[in-house]
């Protein structure tokens, strides 16, 4: 989509929610998830596929078929997750009065236009019916069978990243507080997230990222560091 498109687009997603939730700061809600959500799906794509390459080698299952194509699913895929997850958030902490209309809202915020079919409708219903935990699972399995090379990614990655997403829609929010705290539960998955010497495991902002290990979801050697 053309980057004039999306500025549209973005724009009017933005007077929807203020005219929907009776609210004036529609625009810096779209924006910082935008910038959030869109980091943590590129990151995790590339902790999925670049870092899992750089230590076990070339998957033969993705060279075989098209690379831009299955990249295009992935991150894809990782978009219907991520709108399940941060709708989930948004209602369990009372952020906005209709979840239901949120979840199609943020949908026609972080999906292409194109992409919002049967199959996808489909799959954001079932996880929006699933627990946190069945939810996680159900979309690991998904992603592997997406991009077999996920396999070979670290399991505390799909603990880390559901977490990450709700930390995103916090601080768009602006629910420091919340984000903390979400922030405490991934350092309880993963210790080794304070000892990077440059962010100390500290929140970012929605779309910063540390560039020595890689917050808000950290390298490959990081996710194996020991606590």
């Amino acid at each position: 989509m053309a980057s004039e498109d999306k500025t549209k687009r973005r724009e009017e997603l933005a007077q929807a929610f203020n005219q929907h939730e009776s609210r004036s700061n529609g625009a810096q809600v779209v924006s910082s998830l935008c910038y959030g959500l869109r980091t943590l799906r590129n990151l995790l794509f590339t902790r999925v596929h670049e870092d899992v390459e750089r230590n076990f080698g070339r998957d033969s299952m993705v060279v075989s078929f098209s690379m831009l194509k299955c990249e295009e699913q992935t991150r894809l895929e990782i978009d219907v997750f991520q709108v399940a997850v941060s709708t989930a958030e948004a209602q369990s902490r009372g952020y906005v009065k209709d979840v239901a209309w949120f979840a199609d809202w943020l949908k026609r915020l972080r999906l292409e236009p194109g992409t919002d079919t049967e199959l996808v409708q489909q799959r954001l219903a079932r996880y929006l019916e699933l627990s946190s935990e069945e939810r996680r699972v159900a979309f690991s399995r998904v992603l592997e069978r997406t991009f077999p090379e996920a396999t070979r990614a670290p399991l505390v990655l799909y603990r880390l990243l559901p977490l990450g997403i709700s930390i995103a829609t916090a601080l768009a929010f602006g629910d420091q507080a919340a984000a903390q705290q979400l922030r405490g539960q991934q350092i309880n998955w993963l210790p080794s997230i304070t000892d990077c010497h440059e962010c100390r495991g500290q929140l970012l902002e929605n779309g910063e990222q540390c560039a020595t290990c890689s917050n808000p979801l950290w390298s490959y050697d990081w996710l194996n560091a020991a606590g």
